[in-house]
């Protein structure tokens, strides 16, 4: 730990997110209560914890993506801890945020050729002041021992937190873009902090399949469930970005990207 950061704790020590307790971003009680989602009942498609062998939350919807993991539900104390991460600039949580994320992703250590981030919006940067997602998504780089690269760009800073469902998908298109001439990685892993339905990671993969991926999944530390989607900021589901995938794939594009994902539909129940 730097000598700033020791001076940060002695004037003002990280305090646990669900109880304000003093010495941990999450008490050993808290992490207790944090709403973990079990892989073995995650659906694959979308990340969230299934009742039974369907998922209710994607069964009608296709990604771009061929797979999804969220490490938690957002509910408190999750939800708080990256409302405080994101929006009250407390980085101190971070490595909390992104040792959740390697945790849920170990099974997938070896596979990615890069991680990349979910890009925030001009505004958004400004406004926290720092990239929370590249944080997260270099974390988890690390921990699986891949490559971090910033392969996406916001083309348009149209926000989203007020739409619905159906609108958030809508509003996507053409809001991510990938540098021209930037040679994009097979086998891409996109990292977000909070899956709400899905729409902002769908449209960076379509962007990522388009410039050149074989296969995108994606990461994020939560999952919102559609019957009770966050109430816009206080619960900070916030998803930034959107891309297309109308536009000509770049030479040595594998066109079974989109249709992996449509085909890996059919199988998860």
């Amino acid at each position: 730990m730097g000598v700033l950061a020791v001076l940060s704790e002695i004037i003002s020590p990280v305090v646990c997110a669900g109880c304000t307790l003093p010495g941990a971003a999450l008490c050993v009680r808290c992490r207790a209560e944090t709403p973990f989602i079990d892989r073995s009942r995650a659906c694959p498609k979308c990340g969230s914890e299934m009742d039974g062998t369907r998922c209710a939350e994607c069964v009608d919807r296709s990604f771009a993506f061929a797979g999804a993991v969220c490490a938690g539900r957002l509910e408190p104390p999750l939800s708080r801890v990256i409302a405080l991460y994101k929006d009250a600039a407390e980085r101190r949580y971070a490595d909390l945020l992104g040792q959740l994320l390697i945790d849920a992703c170990s099974d997938w250590r070896g596979w990615p050729d890069a991680v990349c981030a979910i890009p925030p919006t001009r505004m958004a940067r400004a406004r926290r002041g720092f990239d929370h997602t590249e944080a997260l998504a270099r974390s988890l780089a690390r921990g699986l021992e891949a490559p971090w690269r910033s392969l996406l760009t916001v083309a348009r800073t149209d926000d989203q937190r007020h739409l619905g469902r159906e609108a958030r998908f809508a509003n996507m298109a053409g809001a991510f873009a990938v540098p021209d001439r930037l040679v994009v990685p097979a086998r891409v892993l996109v990292v977000d902090d909070v899956f709400t339905t899905g729409a902002t990671l769908d449209a960076a993969a379509r962007a990522l399949c388009a410039a050149g991926a074989f296969e995108v999944r994606v990461a994020a530390v939560a999952r919102a469930q559609a019957q009770r989607l966050p109430s816009p900021p206080s619960q900070i589901a916030e998803e930034n970005g959107a891309g297309d995938h109308s536009g000509k794939r770049r030479p040595g594009t594998a066109a079974s990207c989109v249709v992996h994902a449509e085909h890996g539909n059919d199988a998860h129940a």
